[in-house]
């Protein structure tokens, strides 16, 4: 680190004591909530693939797919990369295992948003999926082929938002002096050299942060919302009458519970966006607060796990199965059984 930095930081600013805003504030609630939540997600795979019934058979590849990539995703963030987001630079911070092992932040950048691509098409999957399974869907794929190049291309559609880093500052050392005249004492992890900066350009960061990004996730829950309407369409509006009462049933239970399946977690992602919008508009960018925005997203992975062996039936008696005290008690029901016929 320049000496002149050094000296900016300890002459001209106040250092933030706050934990919150430091980046063990970050790191260690991160690496719990990664300890606590991968069991739960072990537990999900497992049940999902030894415990999904027939009738949904032609669904589970699409639940799996959607459980790997979110997993991925909240490994991603709580433990391998934990970004310490300086939002108002577009700067990061690695605060997890792969800086430790000295992989430069820009590749942990590709990384993550590789993966964050793949977890938000995986949505989109599990809702296609959902409406392809209806017969009288006339909107549907008729080909796998077309099924795949459809899901590709969403896919290379967001490929674009690689393009901010090819304008990454080559002297970093240089872009955080110039970015001091956005906010002159941010927390001292900016001061670090490990701190990777995007961007020194704010019309740059703006137009990420306000217009592409905000754009990317209204494509994506675009296709979301179409392939949910097809489907509650043909299974609540205009049902077909070949199709017996119980498995009409069944359809629309699947589908309720594969709603609240996605908008629970969702809700704990939207932690970071929401703060972004409320910081930007009332010019309250606190370091400690974005931290925690970033810190409740991570309990996105609980969130879906748990919304999994929960909302589904099926799941969640199987869970029910596999709880000692539900065996206690039905062994105490046979015991108690026998004893009254020996009576």
């Amino acid at each position: 680190m320049p000496e002149s930095l050094q000296e900016y930081y300890y002459s001209k600013c106040v250092p933030n004591d706050n934990f919150l805003a430091s980046w063990q504030g970050l790191a260690y609630p991160s690496h719990v909530i990664q300890v606590v939540t991968f069991p739960i997600q072990i537990l999900t795979f497992y049940v999902i693939i030894r415990h999904t019934p027939i009738n949904m058979s032609n669904l589970k590849w699409s639940i799996l797919t959607n459980h790997f990539w979110c997993t991925w995703l909240d490994f991603t963030i709580c433990a391998l990369s934990t970004p310490y987001v300086f939002l108002q630079y577009l700067g990061f911070l690695g605060v997890g295992v792969l800086s430790w092992l000295g992989v430069p932040y820009v590749y942990q950048l590709v990384l993550a948003i590789t993966i964050a691509f793949f977890a938000s098409g995986s949505y989109i999957l599990l809702f296609e999926s959902r409406s392809y399974s209806i017969q009288e869907n006339r909107f549907k794929f008729t080909k796998l082929s077309n099924r795949i190049i459809y899901h590709l291309l969403l896919f290379l559609l967001d490929l674009p938002l690689f393009f901010m880093f090819l304008d990454v500052p080559t002297d970093q050392e240089a872009a955080k002096s110039q970015l001091l005249a956005l906010d002159p004492c941010p927390t001292k992890e900016f001061f670090l050299p490990e701190v990777f900066i995007v961007t020194t350009h704010a019309q740059t960061i703006h137009f990420y942060i306000w217009v592409y990004i905000p754009l990317l996730l209204f494509h994506a829950l675009s296709h979301v919302m179409f392939h949910a309407s097809c489907t509650i369409y043909y299974i609540f509006i205009a049902p077909s009458k070949i199709t017996s009462s119980y498995t009409r049933q069944c359809q629309r239970q699947f589908f309720i519970g594969m709603v609240f399946q996605t908008l629970i977690p969702v809700c704990f992602l939207a932690a970071p966006i929401t703060y972004s919008i409320t910081a930007f508009f009332t010019n309250n960018l606190g370091q400690e607060w974005m931290n925690l925005a970033v810190i409740i997203s991570e309990f996105h992975g609980m969130g879906a796990s748990i919304a999994i062996l929960t909302v589904h039936s099926s799941y969640r008696n199987a869970i029910r199965r596999m709880l000692p005290i539900r065996k206690q008690s039905q062994v105490f029901s046979v015991l108690m059984f026998n004893e009254k016929l020996q009576k």
